[in-house]
């Protein structure tokens, strides 16, 4: 690993005054100084891992990991072009690099962010002190290229709804299915899915290693069993409930790849009016896919229908379907980072690029889901209080605007009049066939002003 330039060390010795002096409030300084921190936040040497992975084996330009993780941050964090990254990296000193170079830059930090993701993520499923139930709510969702019509990539997360905090986040194409199986799991914990993830082979998975369930069915993905090992009719056993009962429970068994498993089947019947719109929807789903839907379908679309396997003397049916509805808190979730973060805003074609963005995008969440632990545990009354509880849009939100000024830093007029000789590469479009029509206008005026006896130029 190459030594670390003068340069270089004058700037550790500015950290090292700022951290025992204390930064100087609401100035530039504090903002350099949060950032500065970032390595302990993160807890990992960001510089070793750097040289490891080959994001930063020659410190030209880019001299630090700090440095290169704040541009690929920049670029992800914003959405902004490689050009105005180039643009702000040189104005704030980072370093002066063509659009082609920052553009390389991010796509050799691949290996960088997944191993940095991956190790803070370990930490993140230890379990915490104090904590008897471990409850994981787990989904996925689609992201989608530019001009693209169909799944280009897919996100899968794990929530900890106890720590409110991301405990997993991996990115597949469009080959990489929804299952449990793709997901980390302790023994003892409760990973809670809907209907996609009923399947036996994640459900197996999961069983095996002795992990807890309650997972949706569409009564068709998976085959259950009674004790005898005779198939499960579960249409029928739907219609052979009493209409006076609101819900029932009885147990099957599954048979997976990793042996058979005892499950506990519970329903409740859904209100009319959402059965009404559950069967509609159920309707335009078939219609889309161009086949009508079963028997089966038409009457599970009148139902909520669950597996567990958690144990009968704690859990009862009406806890284990409170427990499923805690799966649209992860929802929730995706749909603030898509909204608010904007997950789903990819621009890039390239591969690599494209997962460097997603997973920049993530190492955002994971800064504000567990790296705010001093400021929620500051205010933890607020999250407990059922009547006025912080709303998480807006938690999120706040924090959000704070991590991308922490990120882009603040940049003056002295420093941007400083350094605008250097950004024409950046500000000014390449050359190109069709002329600019505003620059085309303002020069044909101005050669009307500088000769107005002559005939008048041509405005093409």
């Amino acid at each position: 690993m190459s030594k670390p330039s003068a340069k270089n060390n004058g700037k550790l010795q500015k950290i090292q005054a700022v951290r025992q002096n204390g930064p100087e409030p609401g100035g530039l300084t504090e903002l350099s100084a949060e950032w500065d921190n970032l390595g302990q936040v993160l807890g990992v040497d960001l510089e070793q891992l750097a040289y490891t992975t080959g994001a930063l084996v020659r410190k030209r330009k880019v001299t630090s990991a700090h440095d290169l993780i704040r541009i690929v941050l920049a670029y992800a964090l914003w959405d902004w072009s490689f050009q105005l990254v180039g643009a702000w990296a040189t104005t704030l000193g980072l370093g002066s690099l063509s659009a082609v170079a920052i553009r390389r830059r991010v796509r050799q930090s691949h290996d960088l962010l997944s191993q940095l993701l991956g190790q803070w993520l370990s930490r993140a499923r230890q379990p915490l002190a104090g904590r008897a139930l471990r409850v994981r709510l787990i989904d996925g969702t689609v992201i989608t290229r530019p001009g693209s019509t169909g799944v280009d990539w897919r996100v899968h997360v794990g929530f900890d709804v106890g720590a409110q905090r991301l405990d997993q986040f991996e990115i597949t194409d469009a080959q990489g299915g929804e299952t449990l199986a793709r997901h980390a799991v302790a023994r003892g914990e409760v990973l809670v899915g809907d209907r996609i993830y009923g399947q036996r082979n994640g459900l197996g998975a999961v069983l095996a290693a002795g992990a807890q369930v309650v997972v949706r069915i569409n009564g068709s993905s998976l085959p259950m069993e009674t004790a005898a090992g005779q198939p499960l009719d579960l249409g029928r056993w739907l219609r052979q409930i009493p209409k006076t009962d609101q819900q029932q429970t009885r147990p099957v068994w599954i048979t997976s790849p990793q042996g058979r498993y005892a499950l506990r089947l519970v329903a409740r019947r859904l209100p009319p009016a959402a059965a009404t719109a559950a069967r509609r929807r159920a309707l335009q789903a078939s219609r889309k896919q161009k086949h009508k839907p079963t028997a089966l379908t038409r009457r599970m679309a009148g139902w909520v229908v669950v597996v567990s396997n958690l144990p009968v003397d704690n859990w009862s049916p009406t806890q284990i379907l409170a427990l499923y509805r805690l799966r649209w808190q992860v929802e929730l979730l995706i749909k603030r980072c898509k909204s608010l973060l904007q997950l789903d805003h990819l621009r890039a074609q390239d591969p690599q690029v494209a997962q460097v963005y997603l997973l920049a995008k993530a190492l955002g969440v994971l800064l504000l889901h567990n790296g705010l632990r001093a400021e929620t545990q500051a205010v933890a009354e607020w999250f407990d209080d059922t009547e006025r509880p912080v709303s998480p849009w807006r938690w999120t939100a706040f924090w959000w605007a704070h991590l991308c000024s922490m990120v882009r830093g603040q940049l003056t007029l002295p420093m941007i009049q400083t350094a605008l000789p250097q950004l024409g590469r950046y500000l000014r479009d390449a050359p190109r066939k069709r002329r600019q029509q505003l620059a085309g206008a303002r020069h044909w005026l101005s050669a009307l002003i500088a000769a107005p006896a002559q005939p008048s130029p041509t405005l093409a």
